[in-house]
């Protein structure tokens, strides 16, 4: 007989491989079992994320928001879906919260450096981004963020920086970024 946390291991499992409508499932039967379960609940919004259904992703991180209350990983993940919707007021809000929560959290300054460069303030996103890797050195995503908001704001040589960095992390050449790419187009 399955349990909810043997469906909720296969669930996971089955959103791992890309096969959200099964997992979906599966979440389903462990929630019938366990109506109020925070983590298959936070399991299975990210599945539905994943699957682009954002409104019952967000639906089922306020469910566990009500049954837990506020943690730093719960409000990265409504910050996420926040973000994947557009709606970077709210993305934003939450990853504040989220640091003032746990200020020494990279994943947080990194997705709220997003949201700035995504709204044009790479001031405000490079420092976002410094933070998350003075906080994380190895933390490739938010170097390569880091390396695109010093171009941004004209900081050739920190970019360089960054970008070989970025590079040492990788093992490979990191991916150029849009002004790199521009640039080598007018040589």
């Amino acid at each position: 007989m399955d349990t909810p946390t043997t469906l909720n291991a296969r669930a996971i499992n089955l959103s791992d491989a890309g096969r959200y409508d099964e997992a979906l499932v599966a979440y389903d039967a462990a929630l019938a079992l366990e109506p109020d379960n925070p983590s298959i609940l936070f399991n299975r919004a990210e599945t539905l994320r994943r699957a682009g259904d954002l409104e019952r992703a967000q639906a089922d991180l306020e469910a566990v928001l009500a049954i837990e209350g506020e943690s730093p990983d719960l409000l990265l993940a409504l910050g996420l879906v926040a973000y994947e919707a557009d709606d970077f007021d709210r993305a934003e809000a939450h990853y504040e919260r989220a640091l003032i929560l746990k200020a020494a959290y990279p994943e947080a300054w990194n997705d709220l450096g997003v949201v700035k460069f995504r709204r044009g303030d790479y001031a405000a996103a490079r420092e976002a981004f410094e933070k998350a890797v003075a906080l994380r050195e190895d933390y490739a995503e938010a170097w390569f963020n880091l390396r695109d908001s010093y171009e941004e704001l004209g900081m050739h040589s920190d970019a360089r920086r960054a970008a070989s960095r970025l590079r040492t992390l990788s093992g490979e050449a990191a991916p150029a970024s849009d002004t790199e790419k521009r640039q080598r187009s007018h040589r």
